[in-house]
């Protein structure tokens, strides 16, 4: 009896201790709003503070349009306080001088720091406390390995087709889709690509339609034009709803930010977000049995299963262990880096393992080694082997396998980027070597029946596909394509 005495004392004066120490935090946190300083609040936010679906880069301007928007505070009133699951929640009323209370609720982690303000949310058009419903069903195409969708823009009449790129940080559109959407230029700005930075010109107040839903205020920027679409975005969307992407049925859900309980079985994965991208934690083993942990930008418009910038290649020497197979140069939004290329034996991804897949590592640059915020990217190839939620309000993403997830990987052979479609017929994906004639021939999406002695077929069977890798023989390919077969040597 006296030992259960001892621990309801013990458990009672931790209690009251995190209760004091919740009490101090929002005292200090009252005084900091009646000074509108930012930089005396910013010591009570937790890491992962954030105001709506925003990301913690932003909290000192949205706190800051806070402060400017309302009058001085006079206190913060509490009231009840629970603690569920290491996470504190206090009720409690903004009284500002010469205007009604405002109610919120105030969460504390378990450092007794702050991890989000109902009011400031509320101020966002975000209930985190809301129920949550699909608001729209966007249909999408595959054009050019990328997540084509058609969006309204401004007043235009026409339709834009536009990538939609989880690795962009907003909008952007090529010169003369921009002249067709009404768009004026209202400054230039420094824009982050690949590889480093380029000054662009960039537009204020625009608004998307997609679907039924419209999209005020947006601001974009003008890139050159790069294939067929009329521009990307992506964290467009991902700031304003709960983005749900269904490879299998083709369409992109939207919903609103609120109380989300996921519907399916996959892990939730939770992913950084100071950059205002999500950036995912994976695992890369090479050949040499050497394996890396880094943060990849959960990227849909990269068009590789990975790509490792120049920065975490220099810093980990992947060069030296990865057996290249090609070199190229990467394209992002106008701005080009050398890459080389080559398969490794596994990439892991929140529990799920991808064998021989194939990789991209960015050269290194000494005068330009501090632009990248990420390690790389994980690209669509990877990335479309499952229907994915993305959740920025609460920074986590789902990935639950979809009919694409045991596909073989694509992999690089006589300048080319080949992979098995699912009928098991061997494609032209890519053309790596754009500077050899025979290749020049080749379209994208072209058939290959047999390469050397191996009927496509046979390379399903990594056996085979490793003996022919390592084929000093010249390399013969018979490849189907408008009807006709052609006959290439290498």
């Amino acid at each position: 009896m006296k030992k259960i005495f001892l621990f309801s004392i013990l458990i009672f004066g931790c209690t009251i201790y995190a209760q004091n120490s919740v009490q101090k935090a929002i005292e200090s946190f009252e005084k900091a709003f009646q000074n509108k300083s930012y930089s005396e609040i910013k010591s009570l936010l937790a890491p992962e503070f954030s105001v709506g679906a925003g990301d913690s880069s932003s909290n000192e301007f949205y706190l800051n349009s806070i402060f400017n928007a309302f009058p001085v505070l006079d206190s913060i009133e509490t009231g009840k306080l629970v603690t569920i699951k290491n996470e504190t929640f206090v009720l409690a009323d903004f009284c500002f001088k010469g205007k009604e209370k405002k109610p919120t609720q105030i969460v504390f982690n378990s450092d007794n720091k702050i991890l989000y303000v109902t009011f400031f949310d509320g101020l966002y058009r975000v209930d985190r406390n809301a129920q949550v419903k699909e608001v729209a069903s966007i249909p999408f195409e595959i054009i050019e390995n990328g997540i084509a969708i058609k969006i309204k823009l401004n007043k235009a009449d026409r339709e834009f087709l536009m990538l939609f790129d989880t690795g962009a940080d907003g909008m952007a559109l090529n010169p003369d889709s921009a002249y067709k959407a009404g768009v004026v230029v209202t400054k230039s700005k420094s824009a982050s690509v690949v590889g480093g930075s380029q000054q662009v010109q960039y537009s204020a107040d625009n608004t998307i339609y997609i679907g039924d839903q419209v999209l005020k205020n947006q601001g974009l920027v003008i890139f050159p034009k790069h294939g067929v679409y009329d521009g990307l975005f992506g964290a467009n969307l991902l700031r304003n709803y709960i983005t749900s992407v269904n490879f299998d049925t083709m369409t992109i859900d939207l919903y609103n930010f609120g109380n989300f309980n996921y519907w399916g079985k996959a892990k939730p994965l939770v992913f950084d977000y100071k950059s205002g991208l999500p950036v995912v934690k994976l695992n890369l083993t090479f050949e040499d049995k050497k394996t890396v942990e880094g943060n990849f930008t959960f990227d849909t418009g990269a068009g590789y299963d990975l790509i490792a910038y120049g920065p975490f290649n220099h810093k980990n020497n992947l060069e030296a262990s990865l057996k290249t197979e090609y070199t190229s140069i990467n394209y992002s939004l106008g701005k080009q880096t050398k890459i080389v290329g080559g398969a490794i034996p596994n990439i892991a991804i929140n529990g799920n393992n991808f064998p021989d897949v194939t990789v991209a590592l960015q050269e290194y640059d000494e005068a330009n080694k501090n632009w990248a915020f990420a390690d790389g990217s994980l690209g669509i190839d990877l990335i479309k082997r499952f229907n994915f939620t993305i959740d920025v309000l609460h920074k986590t993403v789902y990935l639950e396998p979809n009919k694409n997830f045991k596909k073989r990987a694509s992999f690089y052979f006589a300048g080319l980027d080949l992979e098995f479609d699912e009928n098991q017929n061997l494609l032209v994906k890519k053309i790596i070597d754009q500077q050899n004639k025979d290749l020049q021939q080749v379209k994208v999406g072209a058939k290959v029946t047999q390469i050397n002695d191996f009927e496509a077929k046979d390379l399903l069977k990594p056996e085979n596909l490793k003996k022919l890798k390592e084929t000093k023989e010249s390399k013969d390919l018979i490849i189907e394509q408008n009807d006709q077969s052609l006959r290439i040597s290498i």
